[in-house]
């Protein structure tokens, strides 16, 4: 297959229906786990993907401890000089934190500084609180991927492979993003419950208010209870976001000791309710045995976090007009990444290690006999992001100017070998789009680190041995369902839609290269 400037690949559908598919994506609002949203994406995806020639479609139907909020909000009262009593401005509520009755919580508002504190993280950091609402300001999201993953080549126009690697670890040096606030430093509300507090007020510092705006924050942690599982007997330990700004205001109005605080997170929990993962295949014509696997997440908060979707619905099309394919092509839709605490299961290779599994994990072991004759992985997450960035000299949240940089997983079976396949298949494909007209840059392509972490849901691929080619981008809005000013588009006006094509166009001739290879070279 070779892209054109038309885009022309056999079966792509065009631009303007992907953007369509986009548009209806946002359409069904946020689809956290399990909730209405997602079950609509979920069913909408399967209609498409059962309407692809020769695709055979499966279900996965799953059960969890779904957790979904319903009201929250913060009020204060005190001393007229020590501030403002009244309502507080929320930023968004910590997901799977707890449960309030419809009139809240109050108690005693405590400010218990910085967290994590130094003296380490224990209950006794708590217990200043024990039977109030403790005040808690976030270090800030700050942090460098040079640990975590190595840049090993990349395309930028106009730039060598290995110059645009060294700009990509230039940028990834010093990071600013909210997500990794849950990935690399979760409140640990388990401590604060078993110490006593009744509720958690958490203060976003060194990010404007517009950037941490209804970040659904963190997505990684369990409910505050031993099971780590929400009942509805069990309050767990109930938690909002505040900004900077307003956190500062809270601290001061506890300073006194005479301020309350009453905290409302009510919440819907349901045991045993039902969400679903969908997957098919496409019969190959070169009778190896192997498999190829193509994969992504249904679940999450806005218009790029969950789009990997539609990639894969491109994907299949295409894959499916083609006239031979010499592997057989499983596409999995997983539902769960954004609950990964009760759908992420352990894949352990010595050859492959990794930090944190992905739901298709689940998916993987539910049909070992799939991924166990497989032979690579291809991720397809965060379609067409932009960048934005908080502007140091303004304090501002506005767009950086140009793309997110599409970070990229390619590693080969033998995670020694000296030979990469997949990076050299996705960087060539990457260099013919955007010598097509369809923009696809700056472009990354990472191996897991000394932390060796392996970012979205290609790391279980990656842990089960397979070649992989994972493209992760992952801008600063990840998390947010939508912004303070038009909350309803989430983040839609934030994509670019050629970028979004051009990084399918791109993917499609990385399968296509990567399938024709013997597997001996993968």
């Amino acid at each position: 297959m070779s892209v054109t400037t038309g885009g022309a690949a056999a079966g792509m559908p065009g631009l303007p229906e992907v953007w369509q598919w986009q548009e209806q994506l946002v359409g069904f609002g946020t689809r956290y786990t399990g909730s209405s949203g997602h079950a609509a994406y979920v069913d909408w995806l399967a209609g498409q993907l059962s309407a692809v020639p020769g695709l055979r479609m499966r279900t996965d139907r799953l059960t969890f401890s779904r957790w979904l909020a319903r009201e929250f909000a913060l009020t204060v009262s005190g001393p007229a000089s020590t501030g403002r009593s009244g309502p507080v401005p929320l930023t968004y509520y910590y997901p799977y934190s707890g449960q309030t009755p419809p009139g809240g919580v109050t108690g005693r508002l405590v400010d218990l500084g910085l967290y994590p504190a130094a003296s380490g993280l224990t209950e006794a950091f708590w217990a200043p609180a024990r039977g109030g609402i403790a005040l808690i300001r976030a270090v800030p999201p700050e942090f460098s991927l040079d640990l975590a993953q190595t840049a090993t080549g990349g395309y930028v126009p106009g730039q060598s492979s290995a110059l645009a690697a060294a700009d990509y670890a230039a940028y990834a040096a010093a990071l600013a993003n909210p997500i990794f606030q849950g990935i690399f430093a979760p409140v640990p509300l388990l401590d604060a419950k078993n110490a006593g507090v009744r509720g958690v007020v958490i203060a976003w510092t060194g990010l404007p208010d517009d950037e941490v705006v209804n970040q659904y924050n963190p997505f990684t942690t369990a409910y505050p209870a031993a099971s780590g599982l929400p009942s509805p007997g069990d309050p767990g330990c109930p938690a909002v976001w505040v900004g900077d700004s307003t956190g500062a205001e809270l601290a001061a109005l506890a300073a006194g000791g005479q301020a309350s605080a009453t905290l409302v997170l009510t919440a819907d929990i349901t045991a045993g309710a039902a969400t679903e993962t969908v997957w098919g295949w496409l019969e190959g014509s070169g009778n190896t045995g192997e498999n190829i696997i193509i994969n992504t997440h249904t679940d999450g908060p806005n218009a790029v976090e969950e789009n990997g979707g539609l990639g894969l619905l491109a994907l299949a099309r295409h894959l499916a007009a083609l006239p031979s394919r010499q592997h057989d092509m499983y596409f999995a839709l997983v539902t769960g990444h954004f609950q990964l605490p009760q759908f992420s299961r352990t894949i352990v290779n010595l050859a492959h290690p990794e930090v944190g599994q992905g739901a298709v994990s689940t998916w993987m072991l539910g049909h070992p006999h799939i991924y166990q004759a497989a032979v690579l992985g291809v991720t397809v997450e965060h379609l067409g992001a932009t960048m934005w960035t908080n502007d140091p000299e303004t304090g501002r949240y506005v767009p950086a100017g140009g793309s997110e940089w599409s970070a990229t997983y390619t590693m080969p079976r033998d995670s020694l070998s000296l030979a990469n396949a997949e990076q050299d298949a996705y960087l060539a494909a990457v260099t013919e789009v955007n010598a097509g007209g369809w923009p696809d840059y700056p472009v990354a392509t990472v191996r897991p680190g000394t932390i060796p972490a392996y970012f979205g849901e290609g790391s279980s691929l990656y842990a089960a041995g397979l070649g992989t080619v994972s493209l992760c981008p992952s801008p600063t809005y990840l998390l947010q369902a939508g912004d303070a000013r038009q909350p309803q588009l989430l983040d839609l006006d934030k994509l670019d839609q050629r970028l979004m094509y051009g990084q399918i166009l791109a993917l499609a001739q990385t399968i296509s290269t990567l399938d024709a290879l013997p597997v001996s070279a993968l």
